[in-house]
């Protein structure tokens, strides 16, 4: 601050300084230049007036040169200043030349000119300032009555005049430089008397900020400063009292601050306990979670599956689950609980035990649901819902039939080269939400080889560090890439894709997704030629069928109805189709394996061979040519045929085409029917 202060002062001196000294330099330049006009004046007047008395035209060089030294000495210069007066010369009334000094010179326009102004505005003098300090003066000469008879001329240098002035300017400069050190030294010690009071506060503001008191050296000069009157004292004892204040205040805050950090510190032990606690308790519920989601998924050779589940925090909500029912079928779902945490984690293990435990009491998915949904509604405190995807698929028929309770349908991928589609919705919101709710369950036809892929939204809304979405577009793309694979192949590979479109991104939602393939009952390959080790022969549909009849019969003729909708073949051949089957399958039971049917091994093929339609028949009881037990004589009375046969008979009297073979300890028959049925047909 002091020396903004003390530049401030001598900056304004030395600017006034030097507008004084350029004011005064031009009043000298101005006064050189008025004396110059007035020294060409006189003596072009007073040459003038001497040639007045002699004839003008009578006047020759001689005569201008004696009369240049006469007029010369009347004016006071000596013999060294003649040079001065450089040229006279004299023109007629006309401005014509009449003599000069210099008679090798030519009289120029710039002479006339004067010359003529001269003689005209009332016989006036014409003074000039030529180039390199010459002047020059223009008078006219009159004659005894006052008129103009001729002008004269003169040119002199006014270089004595202006070496006067010269250094009477040089002894001024350096009177106005030592006039402006003067000045300058004088301001900065003025100005450095004033700005110490605002230099020693500085130095104790500096002092304060460092958490100290001001150095006693500063501390006595300011109350020093204090004891004045002006502005610097007034302002010195505020500084002084305002310092004391925060230093006092510095103190009280230091303890206070010493206090808190205790009291901080001893908080901070018993927050890291608790969070080590509630780490641990997370750890243990982690635990428990992972322990709920199933990790032996059922082991059939019909169906394969391959689940994976990893949550956004510690515990999620988000739950899958697989098993085989009482009755042989193959249940699963795949569920996600609104929110996250530890309430979600609660919310997930009730809602799958309770569904496991419906899907074991109900045969109808959505008998399972509805009564999963009406006591979710009785246990649901914090209003969570979970949106459920249910189904069940008979192993034995190869038909799915599902819930979906408002979550995101899976995608089946039927064969190579068709493009994953969504399953049809049911229509079911959320579970958990309303109770008494009744749900719509929905039947689907699976073939060998098809695979379900079921998610919830934290695949699809999977971000990446810019916030783009995985998306559904992403999924099936990568479904479509991957339809042949098997299920864990399948499932493990978008996984990989997941977490490689996301990278370093954070996870904000649980992930979890599940494949389910339906592989069928597999054929020997002595029985359907032209399979391979794994699959089917083209265009073969088969059953295994459980040793029941009451509940063998009807899946069979599900199977066949459903194999008959999708390859449009008549009711008649169906009913035909049917009522062999159940003769065949009644036969294998009760005279194959009488008291045993357990140990029966019965399955049924069909395929579509051009018009016609075939069945395959197979069983493992003991050798029976069903073609050759029809062979009875109908015409004998009903107490004279041997019991059994007529059945048989009706089947090789109604198909186009039956044969039997003996295979490797198996029993073939194999049933020929054309698929539209004629008119003269025996029913």
């Amino acid at each position: 601050m002091a020396g903004r202060i003390v530049g401030m002062i001598s900056v304004l001196t030395v600017a006034g300084v030097i507008v004084s000294a350029g004011v005064l330099l031009l009043l000298a330049f101005e006064s050189e230049e008025e004396t110059g006009h007035r020294a060409a004046h006189v003596f072009a007047e007073s040459i003038a007036l001497s040639l007045a008395r002699v004839d003008a035209s009578a006047v020759d060089t001689a005569l201008l040169r004696d009369l240049l030294i006469v007029e010369s000495a009347s004016v006071d210069l000596g013999e060294d200043e003649l040079g001065q007066l450089s040229y006279i010369g004299v023109l007629d009334e006309r401005a014509r030349p009449i003599a000069s000094t210099d008679p090798e010179r030519p009289i120029t326009r710039d002479e006339i000119r004067p010359a003529r102004q001269a003689a005209e505005d009332a016989g006036s003098t014409v003074v000039e300032s030529l180039p390199a300090g010459f002047y020059a003066g223009t008078a006219p000469i009159r004659a005894a009555d006052g008129s103009v008879i001729g002008t004269v001329r003169i040119e002199f240098e006014s270089s004595n005049v202006r070496t006067h002035f010269e250094t009477y300017r040089w002894e001024y400069l350096i009177g106005v430089v030592v006039l402006l050190v003067a000045l300058v030294t004088g301001s900065w010690f003025m100005a450095r008397r004033l700005a110490r009071p605002i230099g020693l506060m500085v130095q104790a503001a500096h002092a304060v900020e460092d958490g100290k008191q001001p150095p006693p050296a500063v501390a006595a000069a300011l109350r020093n400063t204090s004891l004045t009157r002006d502005e610097y004292g007034e302002l010195s004892g505020v500084f002084l009292d305002m310092a004391r204040e925060v230093g006092q205040r510095e103190v009280q805050l230091n303890a206070l601050v010493e206090e808190r950090t205790v009291e901080l510190s001893e908080k901070n032990t018993l927050l890291e306990d608790a969070q080590r606690e509630i780490r641990n308790d997370l750890e243990m519920a982690h635990s428990v979670q992972a322990a709920l989601v199933p990790s032996d998924l059922p082991e059939d050779p019909r169906a394969s599956v391959a689940a994976y589940m990893t949550p956004a925090l510690d515990v999620g909500g988000d739950f899958y689950d697989a098993f085989i029912t009482e009755d042989g079928r193959l249940a699963f779902a795949i569920a996600d609980v609104s929110g996250k945490g530890v309430a979600s984690a609660l919310m997930m293990a009730v809602g799958r035990s309770l569904l496991r435990s419906a899907a074991n009491l109900y045969a109808d998915p959505s008998n399972a649901i509805a009564s999963t949904n009406d006591q979710l509604c009785t246990m649901n405190p914090k209003e969570l819902f979970i949106t459920c995807f249910f189904g069940v698929i008979d192993l034995d028929l190869g038909t799915l039939t599902y819930v979906n309770a408002g979550h995101d349908p899976p995608y089946l991928i039927r064969s190579a080269g068709d493009t994953p589609v969504m399953i049809p919705m049911t229509g079911g919101i959320a579970l958990g939400v309303l109770p008494d709710l009744n749900y719509t369950e929905t039947t689907i036809p699976l073939d060998p080889g098809n695979t379900l892929y079921l998610y919830t939204d934290g695949v699809t809304e999977a971000e990446n560090s810019s916030g783009q979405q995985y998306g559904r577009d992403r999924l099936e793309r990568q479904l479509l890439e991957r339809e042949q694979l098997e299920p864990h192949q399948l499932m493990n590979g978008i996984l990989d894709d997941v977490r490689g479109f996301a990278g370093d991104a954070k996870q904000f939602d649980d992930l979890t997704c599940m494949a389910v393939q339906f592989v069928g009952g597999l054929v020997e390959e002595s029985y359907i030629p032209g399979r391979d080790n794994t699959h089917l022969a083209s265009g073969w549909r088969r059953m295994v069928v459980q040793p029941q009849l009451e509940t063998s019969l009807p899946r069979v003729a599900a199977f066949v109805e459903r194999f008959a909708a999708a390859q449009e073949i008549d009711d008649a051949v169906v009913y035909r189709i049917n009522l062999a089957l159940d003769e065949l399958l009644t036969n294998t039971i009760e005279h194959g394996f009488p008291g045993r049917p357990q140990d029966a091994d019965i399955s049924v093929a069909i395929r579509r061979e051009g018009e016609m339609v075939v069945v395959r028949y197979e069983d493992n009881g003991p050798p029976f040519d069903t073609l050759q037990a029809v062979e009875q004589d109908t015409e004998l009375g009903l107490d004279e045929r041997p019991i059994g046969g007529l059945g048989l008979q009706l089947i090789a009297a109604t198909f186009d085409g039956t044969t039997y073979e003996r295979v490797e300890d198996r029993n073939v028959t194999t049933l020929t029917q054309r698929r539209q049925a004629v008119t003269d047909d025996v029913d």
